[in-house]
C-alpha cells in the first residue's frame, strides 16, 4: 500500500484529522516567513487530503475551515489573490454553516484586505462592514479592532486620510484595552500613514517607530515590512531622502525574503518617487518598471495606476515625451476601471447604510439615558442661544471691520495718487538736473549724488505702485480673459528698460506662450516684480530666462530663472509673506513685492512658489500658475 493511500485511510480514523491539521498549521506558521513556498506546499497538500475526507461533525468542518483560513492568508501574503479569495470563501461557507461567528468575522477581515489589495473598494468595504457588525454583535474587541483598521485602510488607499483617522484611533483604543500587541502595532502603522498623508511628519515618525518596535518584538515580519514602508514615507515628506531610501530598501529586502510581492511593489514605487522628487529620472525608472511588472503579475490595479502615473512624470523629466504620453494614457485607462462611477456610487451607498446603522445603534444607546439626554438638550439649547448671540456680535464686528478696511483702502488710494504727481515731477527734475550737470562738466561726486537721488525717487514710486496694487486687490473685482502673454512681457520690459540697461541684464524669452486666463494689469505686476528681483539678485551680469509649460491639472506654470546665489530651503517659506526679507543680499527691498505677487495670483485662482537649492550660481526659479484656456 502506498504512503498516500495509508494517509487517506488514516484520515478516516477518529482524532487523526485534528492531529494532521494541527501539525500542518504549526509547521506552516513556523515556515511562513522562513520558507513561504514550503509552508504553502504543506497547507495545499493538507487541504487536498481533507477534500477526500467526508467530514461528519461541526468540529471536523471547523478544523477544515481553519486550514482553509490559514491557506488563504498565505496565498494573500504571496500575492495569489484569486486563489486566496476562492479558498477563503470556502472557509466562509463552512463557518456560516457551523455558526462560528468569531472565525467568520476574521474571514471577513482577511477577504476585505485581499479585495483592497486588488483595489476592489466595494467588495473590500462590504466584507469589512459585515465583519465589523458581527464583531460588535459578539463583543470581540480584537476582531473589531482589526476590522476598524481595515476600514481605515480603505480610506487610506483612497487617500482620504481625514476620514481614515477616527477608525484608526478607535482601533488603537480597543487594542490597548484588549492588550493585543499585534492590533496595537497595526493601528500605529496605519497612524503613521495617515499622519504622513496629513503632513504631520512628527506624529507619523513617532507612530511608525513604535509600530516597528512592536512588530520586531512579536517577530511579525510582514508587519515589519509594511511599517518600514510607512516609516520611509514619513521621512520622504520631511525630504530626508537618505533615511527614506534606507527604510524602503530594508522593506524591499524583507518583502522579497518573505515572498510578499504587494509590499515589494510599495517599496519599489516609493524608491522611484524619492528619485523622481530629486529629479534623478535615470535612477527612478528601474524600480518603477520592476514595480509595474510585479503589480501586473499580481493584478494589483491600484499599484498599476501609481506606476503608470509616476513613469509618465519621470519620462517627462527625462524629456522622453512619447513614452511619457503612453504611460499617461495607460494611467487614465486603468484609473477609469478602478474609480468608475458605478463603483463610486455603490461605495457611497455602503457608507450611507453603515452610517445610518451606526446612528440607529447610537440612538438605542441614548434611549437608555433619557434623563441625561434631556439635560444635554437643554444645555445645547442654551449653548445655541449663546452661540447665536456671539454670532450676531461677530457679524457686527465684521461689518465694522469691513467698513474700516474700505476706508483704509480709499485712504491708501488717495494718498498714493496724491504722492505720485510730485514724485513724477521729482523724477523729471532729477533727469533735467543730470543733463545740466553733464553739460557744465560737473564733478563726478555731484553726478553720483544725483544718481542716488534718482534711485530713491524710483524706489518711492515702486512702493506707491505696490500700495495702489494692494488697495485694488482688496476692492477690485475682475473678469479673467485669455492673455496675450507676449504682449504682456513686452509692456513689462519697456517699463523696466532703465533697470535692464543699468545692470547689463540679458533676458531670454520664448517665441510662443501657452494661453492662460488672467487680468493683464495684474499679471504685468507679477512679471515686473519677478524680473526686477531676478536682475537685482542674479549673477554678474544677470542672465534671466523666462518660460512656461502646461501642467496635467489644467493650469499653466510660468517661470523665471536667474543665475544668482539661490535661496536656502529654510528661507523659502518666508519669501511670500508680508514685510519679509531673506538674507542680507535682499535687504534693499521693503518686503511688500512678493507678498503682493502671491495675493494677485491667488485672486486669479493660481499658486506661487520658488524652487532653489541655495547653491551659488544655480540661482532660483520663481513660478506662478494660471488656469489654462481649453483648446
Amino acid at each position: 500500500m502506498s504512503d498516500s493511500v495509508d494517509r487517506d485511510i488514516l484520515l478516516r480514523e477518529p482524532g487523526n484529522v485534528e492531529e494532521m491539521i494541527s501539525s500542518a498549521l504549526q509547521r506552516a506558521l513556523t515556515l511562513r516567513y522562513q520558507n513561504p513556498s514550503q509552508a504553502l506546499e504543506i497547507l495545499e497538500t493538507t487541504h487536498r487530503r481533507l477534500e477526500k475526507f467526508p467530514a461528519a461533525t461541526d468540529d471536523e468542518l471547523k478544523q477544515i475551515a481553519d486550514c482553509q483560513h490559514e491557506l488563504g492568508k498565505l496565498y494573500w501574503q504571496m500575492g495569489h489573490f484569486d486563489q486566496a479569495i476562492s479558498i477563503l470563501q470556502q472557509a466562509q461557507s463552512i463557518y456560516e454553516k457551523v455558526d462560528h461567528k468569531k472565525q467568520l468575522a476574521w474571514i471577513y477581515a482577511v477577504l476585505g484586505q485581499v479585495y483592497l489589495h486588488l483595489s476592489s473598494f466595494v467588495n473590500a468595504l462590504q466584507y469589512t462592514l459585515s465583519g465589523l457588525e458581527l464583531a460588535q454583535e459578539i463583543g470581540d474587541r480584537a476582531v473589531e479592532g482589526q476590522l476598524l483598521i481595515n476600514l481605515g485602510s480603505v480610506y487610506i488607499q483612497r487617500e482620504e486620510f481625514t476620514r481614515a483617522l477616527p477608525y484608526i484611533l478607535r482601533a488603537s483604543k480597543d487594542a490597548e484595552i484588549s492588550q493585543d500587541l499585534y492590533i496595537q502595532a497595526e493601528a500605529l502603522e496605519k497612524s503613521c500613514l495617515v499622519y504622513s498623508g496629513l503632513g504631520n511628519a512628527g506624529m507619523a515618525l513617532s507612530a511608525g517607530i513604535k509600530s516597528l518596535n512592536l512588530f520586531v518584538d512579536i517577530q511579525e515580519k510582514w508587519g515589519e515590512a509594511r511599517t518600514l514602508n510607512s516609516l520611509g514615507r514619513a521621512y520622504q515628506i520631511m525630504k530626508d531622502y537618505p533615511k527614506a531610501l534606507e527604510c524602503f530598501e530594508d522593506a524591499l529586502n524583507l518583502s522579497r525574503k518573505i515572498s510578499s510581492p504587494f509590499e515589494s511593489v510599495v517599496s519599489l514605487i516609493r524608491i522611484g518617487q524619492v528619485y523622481a522628487e530629486q529629479e534623478l529620472p535615470g535612477q527612478a525608472l528601474e524600480p518603477l518598471h520592476e514595480a509595474l511588472q510585479v503589480s501586473e503579475k499580481i493584478q494589483s490595479r491600484g499599484q498599476q495606476v501609481q506606476c503608470h502615473q509616476l513613469l509618465s512624470s519621470v519620462y517627462r523629466q527625462a524629456v522622453q515625451f512619447q513614452r511619457a504620453l503612453a504611460h499617461y494614457e495607460r494611467f487614465h485607462e486603468i484609473k477609469e476601471q478602478v474609480f468608475n462611477d458605478e463603483s463610486e456610487t455603490k461605495l457611497k451607498n455602503l457608507e450611507v447604510v453603515y452610517q445610518v446603522e451606526e446612528a440607529r445603534r447610537e440612538a438605542e444607546r441614548e434611549q437608555l439615558k433619557n434623563i441625561a439626554l434631556e439635560q444635554e438638550i437643554q444645555e445645547r439649547i442654551q449653548a445655541q442661544r449663546a452661540l447665536q448671540a456671539a454670532n450676531e456680535q461677530l457679524q457686527k464686528e465684521i461689518a465694522i471691520r469691513e467698513q474700516l478696511i474700505g476706508d483704509l483702502n480709499a485712504f491708501a488710494r488717495m494718498v498714493a495718487h496724491d504722492l505720485k504727481a510730485p514724485l513724477q515731477n521729482q523724477a523729471i527734475l532729477t533727469h533735467i538736473l543730470e543733463l545740466k550737470l553733464k553739460a557744465i562738466n560737473a564733478p563726478e561726486e555731484i553726478l553720483q549724488l544725483n544718481g542716488q537721488l534718482q534711485r530713491i525717487v524710483q524706489k518711492q514710486a515702486e512702493i506707491i505702485q505696490e500700495l495702489l496694487t494692494l488697495a485694488s486687490l482688496r476692492s477690485q473685482e475682475i473678469v479673467l480673459v485669455p492673455l496675450d502673454m507676449k504682449k504682456v512681457i513686452e509692456e513689462v520690459l519697456n517699463r523696466l528698460n532703465f533697470v535692464i540697461e543699468d545692470h547689463g541684464a540679458q533676458i531670454s524669452i520664448p517665441n510662443q506662450w501657452p494661453v492662460a486666463l488672467g487680468h493683464a494689469p495684474w499679471v504685468e505686476e507679477v512679471w515686473a516684480n519677478y524680473i526686477t528681483n531676478a536682475i537685482k539678485y542674479g549673477g554678474t551680469p544677470p542672465l534671466v530666462q523666462l518660460g512656461a509649460y502646461k501642467e496635467e491639472d489644467g493650469f499653466v506654470r510660468f517661470w523665471i530663472q536667474d543665475n544668482g546665489d539661490g535661496i536656502s530651503p529654510e528661507n523659502q517659506g518666508r519669501l511670500f509673506q508680508d514685510f519679509s526679507r531673506v538674507g542680507q543680499g535682499r535687504a534693499e527691498g521693503h518686503g511688500l513685492g512678493l507678498s503682493i505677487v502671491a495675493r494677485i495670483v491667488e485672486k486669479m485662482g493660481g499658486k506661487v512658489g520658488v524652487d532653489s537649492r541655495g547653491r551659488p550660481g544655480e540661482g532660483s526659479r520663481f513660478w506662478f500658475t494660471l488656469r489654462a484656456v481649453e483648446e
